[in-house]
């Protein structure tokens, strides 16, 4: 394939990771308007960003699945035009119901995209140049970050809520086009599809039992018998689905993938990371809006300073990662989010915006040199890819899941402590309670940085053992 191509195709899969970006920043954004619009509690209001996540993590590994046995431009063309009709019916709704409805099509369509992103480009590009080429497509994704959070802000400073979901329609349409013109034509690899359709009822029931046991025990309390039995289900659909992976011919995972400490930690890191940062994404709109009284056109401005820096530091940490190794690069950048982490769990609405603002630099200058897909992908051996790519899409949208119900349970958590009574939405009247709540929030997803770091650390240090025996 010619260089001219590569670079293509590359281009029409980042659109991709533009398109659900902008739709995810500035959906975010709108979080305490629709809050109070649609006079739903702020866990209510969540749910437009939650039920998202948890859907693309339910169907991520299915249509990675799907992808290596009927081709995965296929997947990936279907899914970009699904996404769009599914932002249309968001952009169009008129109750929470309805909006619900269009985010789960929205989900659908982009599990279908994501599953098969960066395999497509872990085809394209030599192992010399993936790291650029993964570094590129993440820096796209970024720019969606720097548009979505301004953008959706100006657009609910003058428009309805509405409209910030229209943005992706034109989008799509010409994504969808311009991919059909560049990709390949495939050719359907197996003459019948053999899918593990009772494991994937598991691995879903698995998945959906766990989010729905923190977001209805966020509204009611976790220490109901309701919520410890939907833990419980969780529990035991993860046990069973282990089981019948190890005891199926054609299993939803290979779980053999997982024998590579590299891949298994690179999708670790992945997971807690990625949770990391989605704290910021649920809790920093909320604190400029609500505690600080920003516009929501301000508040967004404020926050395209991590995606800002995010993109300069990417396609960096993508091209010294094939120098020196992405599980390398990465570990340092973890020590990079220190300073972040801690303004975040120590900052006081009199500091003024200027901390706030070297906190969302540093941070995203981090999580750009941060080089997750590199590191899986690099982990998984050539029958592996399609699977590892789908992987490494639902680590990432496992992540933002986790940091989503993390960061909002132990922030309602705090409120509630502070209250003297169980609250699920912003204290009116009481900014205090909000910030430590926050406060106490972020000291969990600092915990959750400093596990990345043990993990990976430890994975540098055995095979530094390993290559000096």
């Amino acid at each position: 394939m010619k260089k001219r191509d590569q670079w293509l195709l590359l281009l029409a899969t980042s659109l991709v990771n533009f398109m659900s970006t902008i739709d995810a920043s500035i959906v975010t954004i709108a979080v305490p308007q629709l809050s109070h619009d649609l006079r739903v509690p702020m866990n209510e209001a969540e749910w437009v960003v939650s039920v998202y996540l948890v859907l693309i993590c339910v169907l991520l590994v299915f249509f990675g699945s799907l992808a290596d046995q009927i081709g995965k431009i296929k997947i990936f063309q279907l899914g970009t035009l699904i996404f769009t009709v599914g932002s249309l019916g968001c952009g169009l709704s008129t109750t929470l119901g309805i909006m619900l409805i269009a985010r789960i099509l929205q989900a659908l369509g982009a599990a279908m995209a994501l599953a098969t992103n960066f395999a497509i480009i872990t085809q394209l590009f030599p192992l010399n140049k993936r790291g650029l080429a993964l570094g590129v497509n993440s820096a796209f994704g970024q720019i969606g970050n720097i548009m979505g959070p301004g953008l959706g802000g100006l657009l609910l400073a003058t428009l309805s809520w509405h409209a910030i979901f229209f943005i992706n329609v034109p989008l799509g349409i010409v994504i969808y086009l311009f991919g059909h013109r560049v990709f390949p034509k495939e050719i359907r690899q197996t003459a019948a599809v053999k899918m593990d359709f009772k494991g994937f009822v598991v691995y879903a029931a698995m998945i959906v039992s766990f989010f729905v046991g923190v977001y209805w025990g966020q509204a009611i309390g976790f220490n109901q018998i309701r919520i410890l039995g939907l833990f419980l289900l969780a529990l035991f659909c993860g046990v069973l689905f282990v089981w019948r992976e190890y005891h199926t011919e054609k299993p939803l995972i290979n779980l053999k993938i997982f024998k590579n400490r590299g891949f298994s930690i690179g999708v670790l890191t992945t997971i807690l990371i990625f949770a990391v940062g989605y704290f910021n994404n649920m809790i920093l709109p909320f604190y400029l809006q609500e505690t600080l009284h920003f516009s929501a056109a301000i508040s967004g401005l404020i926050l395209m300073a991590t995606p800002l820096l995010n993109v300069v530091s990417a396609p960096l940490g993508g091209t010294l990662g094939d120098r020196i190794g992405s599980e390398r690069i990465s570990f340092y950048a973890l020590f990079l989010f220190i300073l972040p982490e801690l303004i975040f769990c120590l900052i006081q609405p009199a500091w003024g915006i200027s901390w706030l603002l070297v906190a969302l630099m540093t941070f995203g200058f981090a999580n750009g040199t941060f080089q997750n897909n590199p590191m899986i992908m690099s982990n998984a051996e050539a029958q592996y890819q399609g699977i590892a790519g789908s992987l490494a899409a639902l680590a990432r949208n496992l992540g933002m899941a986790i940091g989503l119900s993390l960061a909002t349970s132990v922030l309602y958590l705090g409120i509630s402590q502070k209250a003297g009574r169980h609250m699920t939405s912003y204290p009116t009247h009481h900014a205090r309670w909000f910030v430590e709540g926050m406060h106490l929030s972020y000291g969990v997803s600092f915990s959750l940085l400093l596990l990345s770091m043990g993990l990976l650390g430890w994975l540098l240090a055995s095979r530094k053992h390993t290559f000096s025996k």
